[in-house]
């Protein structure tokens, strides 16, 4: 039988420190991005209202 090529997985460089400080640096660009946008949206109007309800049937429990 004739053997064919072998199939070796290319091999990867192992990125730098570097290169993985600058990934980190954009993911956390990234993350601010979207925790900003979220913050600025503020609170939902029913969400609101159910915990000013949950607020006042806690201290009506506490009476």
């Amino acid at each position: 039988m004739a053997e064919g090529p072998t199939d070796k997985p290319a091999k990867t460089k192992k990125p730098t420190q570097a290169q993985r400080q600058n990934d980190n640096a954009l993911i956390g660009t990234k993350l601010r991005g979207y925790y900003d946008s979220i913050v600025d949206e503020g609170t939902p109007s029913h969400l609101m209202d159910l915990l000013e309800r949950l607020q006042d049937a806690e201290t009506k429990a506490k009476k």
